[in-house]
């Protein structure tokens, strides 16, 4: 039921009559449970003598917006008496509350006022006071007047970054910095924090500015002498400062402000002092940039001007202004140069990766993995990355020719599903072209791998009856067990005759031991005996090869294998 009165006034809107009832009610205690079950949405229960009615009232903040209760009948729009008793109620208990929170003010009140506070201090001391205080107080305490200059240096016009001293008076000299020194500094550099957070909310962007280019020039430089908590510690304050510089919107800050702030970073690239931590962000914000042709050419005469290898940041921000300007032919020509560093094109073409220049990786990747003797781990790495562009970008062509080649050189039964998958309806065509590149190089073992991994078991055992070495048909007798048992048998005889005939002794008969044992391990029991029998029978002068044999099973089975 809507109905938008005032509480303080309700009751010269209702009847006298429901007026009389209510105060009535309320006389008699007849309000009950009272609660606030949702915020401005109250309830209470109102006993008489015609029973127990529920009443709801919405009330936001002092008018009564709806109304309602378990009396009402259909088409009921005035007031009852149910809802008045507990609107009564309700407005005795707002304002015992509110009386009670003026109290409590009054108390706090007299409180403060029964000691002297700071400001009570301020208000009755003259400037002059308050200055020698300040002066005497700052001669005595070294961390009082810390405090007072990072505060106040904004103020300071006679230098050009009055924050570049705060900070060149707080960062400890020589190598062992003493933990109170370190704590100072930290301090400082919170200090410093808020104070640009503050500068920033009111869009102070030249006092941002001048707060962060401080910390970031500074630390930069003290950040590599440092130990690894108090590293972590100093990094996380120089990320803060470079956040906040790189994440301003364009259109809030003046085009020359935006251009100190490059000019900033890569002076301070040039120089070495980002972290390795924060180079991707520094080296993507001052690449940006550099599709203006003035800013370009700073960066490609940093690049000529210094001296051969580059530092690794050098070399980073010309390649990647280079791809952001689209070329990536000269991106892959630079690293050319760059063939007898590996290592230092390897984390090039991470950087590049990492910043989504697709095209120059690729095209100096392929070039990196005809490196001599690359390491395997990072070929593995590069090839992963080469893979995934190729699969982002759906060149097939170059899927194929990557897992062609990792089969090639690992034999690997994922490389080859991977690449039956990519090669769809050209599968058979290079299925046989694979089969002969292996063969001509005599990878035999490979092409083994490529006949299990097709099922062809008929090619595979008849590669495996030509194979001179045990260790190449224990690889795929899991697969050939039960069905080609026969198979298994027959070779095993072979291959054990053959070395029992060159050895002999005791080690001989070990040696046919083992080979057998990895047999067993697979669960045929019955064709490691008749091997084991074979080999007795065709050697009955070898003593020691029926005891090495018989060790292969239990001791109660012995007698069946003699």
């Amino acid at each position: 039921m809507q109905q938008k009165r005032w509480l303080k006034d309700f009751e010269h809107h209702i009847s006298s009559q429901t007026w009389n009832a209510a105060e009535a009610l309320l006389q008699a205690g007849a309000v009950k449970n009272l609660r606030e079950v949702e915020k401005h949405f109250w309830v209470a229960l109102v006993a008489t003598d015609e029973g127990h009615f529920e009443t709801e009232m919405i009330i936001s903040p002092h008018k009564i917006k709806a109304f309602t209760c378990e009396c009402f009948g259909e088409g009921r729009r005035l007031m009852c008496a149910h809802v008045a008793a507990s609107l009564l109620r309700l407005r005795q208990f707002l304002e015992q509350r509110q009386e009670e929170k003026r109290a409590k003010a009054e108390q706090q009140e007299q409180k403060e006022r029964s000691r002297l506070t700071v400001q009570d201090a301020l208000q009755n001391a003259t400037p002059d006071a308050i200055t020698e205080f300040v002066l005497e107080y700052a001669r005595r305490d070294r961390d009082f007047a810390l405090a007072l200059k990072t505060w106040f240096a904004g103020l300071v016009t006679a230098s050009e970054n009055p924050y570049l001293l705060v900070l060149d008076s707080v960062i400890p000299k020589g190598k062992n910095v003493r933990e109170p020194e370190f704590r100072r500094l930290r301090k400082t550099l919170d200090d410093l924090g808020m104070q640009a957070d503050a500068a920033l909310a009111l869009s102070n962007f030249q006092t941002v500015f001048l707060i962060n280019t401080a910390i970031l020039r500074k630390i930069g430089a003290f950040l590599p002498q440092q130990s690894d908590n108090r590293y972590t510690l100093l990094l996380q304050a120089w990320q803060v400062a470079l956040h906040q510089l790189l994440n301003w919107k364009k259109e809030e800050v003046a085009q020359a402000l935006r251009d100190h702030v490059w000019d900033f970073l890569f002076e301070l690239g040039s120089a070495g002092h980002i972290p390795s931590e924060c180079s991707r962000e520094a080296l993507q914000y001052l690449a940006d940039a550099a599709k203006d042709a003035a800013k370009f050419e700073q960066i490609n005469r940093l690049f000529d001007e210094t001296p051969a290898p580059a530092p690794p940041f050098v070399l980073h921000l010309f390649l990647v202004a280079l791809a952001d300007r689209g070329s990536a032919e000269a991106v892959a020509r630079v690293l050319e140069d760059y063939s007898g560093h590996p290592e230092r094109v390897r984390t090039a073409l991470l950087v590049l990766y990492y910043l989504k220049y697709k095209d120059a990786v690729t095209l100096a990747g392929e070039a990196f993995l005809q490196t001599p003797d690359l390491p395997t781990g990072w070929r593995k790495e590069m090839e992963d990355i080469l893979l995934f562009l190729a699969e982002q970008s759906g060149d097939t062509a170059r899927q194929r020719e990557i897992l062609q080649r990792r089969f090639l050189q690992s034999g690997s039964f994922e490389q080859y599903e991977k690449l039956k998958k990519v090669a769809a309806a050209d599968w058979p065509a290079l299925r046989r072209e694979l089969a002969d590149m292996l063969q001509a190089k005599g990878e035999r073992a490979k092409l083994a791998s490529m006949l299990a991994l097709d099922n062809d078991w008929e090619a595979l055992v008849a590669w495996l009856d030509e194979e001179p070495d045990i260790r190449q048909v224990q690889r795929f007798e899991a697969q050939l067990l039960p069905e080609y048992s026969d198979f298994l048998k027959n070779r095993y005889v072979t291959l054990l005759h053959q070395y029992l005939l060159d050895h002999f002794g005791q080690p001989a008969a070990a040696y046919a031991r083992q080979q057998l044992s990895v047999l067993l391990q697979k669960g045929a029991t019955n064709v490691v005996k008749e091997i084991a029998q074979e080999l007795i029978a065709q050697f009955p002068d070898r003593p020691s090869l029926p005891e090495e044999l018989a060790e292969l099973f239990p001791k109660t089975r012995k007698r069946v294998l003699l």
